[in-house]
C-alpha cells in the first residue's frame, strides 16, 4: 500500500534555519528598568524605616529607662485594691466584689472608681496569676501591651486609610505621642481605652468598606462589647460611631462607605453583649445603675473634678496644645483644607467631633487622659498637611518630610520628658500642664 502524506506541521511550527543569535542561550534575565529598580529602592526604604519606628516605639513603651516617676494616684491605688480583693475571693466572687462597692460608696462621700471597669481589673488578675509580677507591676505589663497594641494599630489603620507613607508618619509621631508613653507606664486603663475606641473605628471602616461580611461584624461588635466593660466612657465612642454611621446614611455624597443594617445590628449587639456581662458580674441590672449612679453624682462634687474638669468648650484644645503642638496644629491646618473627596480624613475627624461634643458636656468631668482615643485621627490629620508641605518641595520632597517627622517627633519627646518625667505630672490637667511649662510659677501639683 502506498503510505499516506505526512501532513504540513502548521505555520507556527515550521523548521527555518535559526542564526546564531536565535540559538544562543541568555545568560541572565534582562535587566530590570530604571523605573522598577526604582520602585524596589523605595519599597526597601520604606522597609527599613518601618522597622526602626517599630523597633522605637515599642522600646519607649517597654523600656523602664524611659519611664516615669513611681508616684501612685488615687485611680491606680484603687485598681490595685481592686485586683488585690480579687486575689483573695476570687473572680467568680466578682459580684460581691461591685455589691461591697456599693454599700461602701454610699456611705462615703469620697468618690471610689467602681469595678465595673473589670477588663483592666481582670487583665491585671490574670497576669499576676500567670507571671507573679506582683499587682502593680502586672497592671503596669498590662498597660504597657495595649499601649503597644494601639501604637501598632494605629500604623496599620494609617495604611489602611492611606497608604504606606501615611503609616510611616502616623507611626513616627505616634512613637513618640506623651500621652501613649505616659499610659504605658503608669497603673491606669486610659490607654487600654483607647485601644479599644481605635480597634473598634478601624473595624466600623472596615465595615463601611465591605459590609455584610460576617467576620468583620463579628469582630466589630466583640471590639465594641470588650469596650462596653472597660470603661463607661464606652458612651462616647457610641455616640461618635452612631454619628459617622448616621453622617454616611444622610449625606452618601461624602462616600465614607456603606452603611447596611447588619452593620447597625452589629454595633447595636455589641453595646449590648457588653451591658449584658456587666449586669452578669454585677450580679444584677439593679446593682449596675446603683454602681454608675453613685459614680456620677460623687464625682460631680468632689473637690478635685470641680477645681481641675472644668473649662470652656475649647478646653481640650488647650490641653492638647500645652502636650502636642507641632501635632496640632497642622492637624487644624488640615482641617480647613479639607475637600470634599477627603473622605478618610473626614471619617477620623467625625470621630473627633462627635466624641467631644459629648466629653465637653459632662460637668467637672474633662481630663486629657480621656483624650487618648483622638491621638491617632489627630495624627493622621497632621500626616496629611505634612505630606502636603513635604510635596510642595518638588526637588526632595522625601528628604523634606523625614525632616518635618523628625522636628515634630523631637518636640514630642521632649514634651513628654518635661511634662511627665522631669516634674513628674501624674494628672494631665491645665494647671499642672503649664507649670510643668513653665507658663505659670506656681508650684500646685
Amino acid at each position: 500500500m502506498p503510505s499516506s502524506p505526512t501532513p504540513a506541521p502548521p505555520a507556527d511550527l515550521c523548521l527555518v534555519p535559526l542564526t546564531t543569535e536565535q540559538t544562543a542561550v541568555p545568560a541572565s534575565r534582562p535587566a530590570p528598568s530604571a523605573s522598577n529598580a526604582a520602585v524596589i529602592a523605595r519599597h526597601r526604604l520604606e522597609f527599613v524605616a518601618a522597622v526602626i519606628i517599630i523597633v522605637a516605639g515599642l522600646a519607649l513603651r517597654l523600656l523602664p529607662y524611659f519611664g516615669v516617676p513611681n508616684r501612685l494616684t488615687p485611680d491606680e491605688s484603687y485598681y490595685i485594691e481592686d485586683v488585690a480583693l480579687l486575689k483573695i475571693v476570687g473572680a467568680s466572687q466578682y459580684p460581691a466584689l461591685v455589691e461591697s462597692y456599693v454599700k461602701m460608696q454610699s456611705r462615703s462621700d469620697i468618690v471610689q472608681l467602681p469595678p465595673t471597669r473589670c477588663m483592666f481589673i481582670l487583665a491585671g488578675w490574670a497576669w499576676d496569676a500567670l507571671f507573679h509580677s506582683g499587682i502593680i507591676m502586672s497592671l503596669r505589663h498590662v498597660a504597657a501591651t495595649f499601649s503597644c497594641l494601639c501604637f501598632l494599630l494605629s500604623g496599620w489603620f494609617a495604611f489602611r486609610l492611606g497608604g504606606m507613607r501615611y503609616a510611616l508618619v502616623v507611626g513616627a509621631l505616634m512613637a513618640v505621642a506623651p500621652m501613649e508613653l505616659v499610659m504605658a507606664h503608669r497603673e491606669l486603663m486610659d490607654g487600654i481605652f483607647g485601644f479599644w475606641a481605635l480597634l473598634a473605628l478601624w473595624l466600623l471602616w472596615e465595615n463601611m468598606q465591605r459590609p455584610d461580611r460576617l467576620g468583620w461584624l463579628a469582630a466589630y461588635a466583640g471590639a465594641l462589647a470588650i469596650l462596653v466593660l472597660t470603661k463607661e466612657n464606652a458612651f462616647f465612642v457610641a455616640v461618635a460611631l452612631g454619628g459617622i454611621i448616621c453622617t454616611a446614611a444622610l449625606f452618601p455624597s461624602l462616600n465614607l462607605g456603606k452603611v447596611t443594617w447588619s452593620t447597625v445590628a452589629a454595633t447595636a449587639i455589641g453595646g449590648l453583649l457588653g451591658i449584658a456581662v456587666l449586669i452578669s458580674i454585677s450580679g444584677s441590672l439593679g446593682t449596675l445603675i446603683e454602681t454608675y449612679r453613685l459614680l456620677v453624682t460623687k464625682a460631680e462634687k468632689m473637690e478635685f473634678a470641680y477645681m481641675s474638669g472644668g473649662g470652656p468648650w475649647y478646653r481640650y484644645i488647650v490641653d492638647l496644645m500645652l502636650v502636642s503642638p507641632l501635632v496640632l496644629l497642622p492637624a487644624i491646618g488640615r482641617i480647613f483644607a479639607l475637600r470634599r473627596e477627603d473622605r478618610q480624613p473626614i471619617f477620623l475627624l467625625l470621630f473627633v467631633v462627635f466624641s467631644c461634643v459629648v466629653m465637653v458636656n459632662v460637668k467637672n468631668g474633662m481630663n486629657l487622659r480621656y483624650a487618648t482615643m483622638w491621638d491617632m485621627p489627630l495624627r493622621y490629620l497632621a500626616a496629611g498637611m505634612i505630606l502636603q508641605l513635604a510635596g510642595a518641595v518638588r526637588r526632595w520632597p522625601i528628604a523634606t518630610a523625614v525632616m518635618l517627622v523628625g522636628v515634630i517627633g523631637a518636640v514630642e519627646f521632649h514634651q513628654y520628658a518635661v511634662i511627665f518625667v522631669q516634674h513628674g505630672v501624674q494628672d494631665p490637667i491645665t494647671l499642672y500642664l503649664m507649670y510643668a511649662l513653665q507658663i505659670v510659677r506656681v508650684a500646685a501639683r
